[in-house]
């Protein structure tokens, strides 16, 4: 099967299946994925398996699940749709129900990101249950994950203002560097503190990829959007995005990924959004710096950090592994203890 698909005009053959042709293709490619140890080939078959799904809008069928039971109303909105609290075989799952889009484009995109999700294993990235189809007028794809009741990081930093908020960076910093140095680099393109879970270990994961895409793949531009709560994603996002004038710079990077994570460092230790005093666009454009917060768990090295990552100039960000290399190397950092992560990922890991 890997020589047929390294033929331009058979991998064109097979991209172009439809229906229950297209569905076993899927299901064979997921169960190699699934099954082999694969690292040679790993970043040609997931490409293969989410463009195949782009395609035919279907998915591998082991990611399809049936018994959930959504109870209660809406708890939660993002960009691309509503989060509600649900039940999969007496296990707390969230179940985010993805908004009907005009664009067909858009929808195949969405679902693309469910395929793409399912195959991260990491303990620093919130596990992927499955995709749920809501029963209704219109039908509607959700994504399932597991429920948790820490709630996002906003949220669990206001509720314990003595948490290890140098352990929350690193933990996010790794689920980055995982997801950097994926089979193909992976952006996530929509960081921030609401997106960034955590866990009943008291660890932080990385959730909500309704933007994330595969780096040199990736033809998307994205344009500031807007939560449920307002804020929108204004103020993690790097000054390049904004370049009107030069599409190639307005492309979401591993570079964009790294500014984010540096607001949402400055999000960790002020408690509060960047330019949360000033209107972000304006902030952003006149390349204004942030006042470092008055937090006394801030050292000079993590506030140099992260205005390192939010270096203006886009070539003079760290690389992810380097950010994740600082912060180990900090002195509270020997204090970790990482059996709880563990812990957790084997009990609620799908992988």
């Amino acid at each position: 099967m890997l020589a047929m698909l390294e033929e331009p005009q058979r991998r064109m053959l097979l991209l172009g299946q439809r229906g229950p042709q297209a569905q076993s293709l899927l299901d064979l490619i997921q169960k190699l994925l699934d099954s082999f140890d694969l690292d040679n080939v790993r970043s040609f078959l997931v490409k293969i398996l989410i463009e195949l799904s782009k395609r035919s809008g279907l998915y591998p069928q082991r990611l399809v699940l049936l018994n959930i039971d959504i109870r209660g109303g809406q708890v939660a909105g993002g960009t691309f749709g509503d989060v509600w609290k649900g039940d999969l075989d007496g296990r707390a799952v969230a179940v985010k129900m993805m908004r009907v889009f005009d664009s067909r484009d858009v929808q195949a995109l969405m679902k693309a990101q469910a395929v793409l999700w399912a195959q991260f294993s990491s303990p620093y990235v919130l596990p992927f249950c499955g995709v749920y189809c809501a029963n209704g007028p219109s039908p509607r794809v959700c994504l399932v994950s597991p429920w948790m009741d820490n709630g996002d990081l906003p949220r669990y930093l206001k509720d314990n203002p003595k948490a290890n908020r140098l352990q929350l960076m690193l933990d996010v910093a790794l689920g980055l560097e995982y997801l950097h140095s994926f089979c193909s680099p992976v952006i996530h393109g929509d960081l921030k503190g609401v997106n960034i879970l955590i866990t009943p270990g008291l660890r932080a994961c990385i959730a909500d990829f309704g933007l994330s895409v595969i780096a040199q793949d990736s033809n998307v531009h994205f344009t500031a959007t807007a939560t449920s709560n307002g804020q929108g994603s204004t103020p993690w996002m790097a000054p390049e995005l904004f370049d009107y004038s030069n599409p190639e710079r307005r492309r979401k990077s591993c570079a964009s990924d790294i500014y984010a994570f540096g607001c949402v460092g400055y999000e960790i230790y002020a408690g509060r959004p960047p330019f949360s005093e000033l209107p972000p666009m304006m902030a952003i454009m006149q390349n204004l710096r942030l006042r470092r917060p008055a937090s006394t768990d801030l050292g000079d090295a993590i506030w140099e950090l992260i205005e390192k990552c939010r270096d203006t100039n886009l070539a003079s960000r760290l690389p992810v592994s380097e950010v994740v290399q600082r912060l180990r190397c900090h002195p509270d950092t020997c204090n970790y203890e990482l059996a709880p992560m563990s812990i957790w990922y084997q009990k609620t890991g799908t992988n």
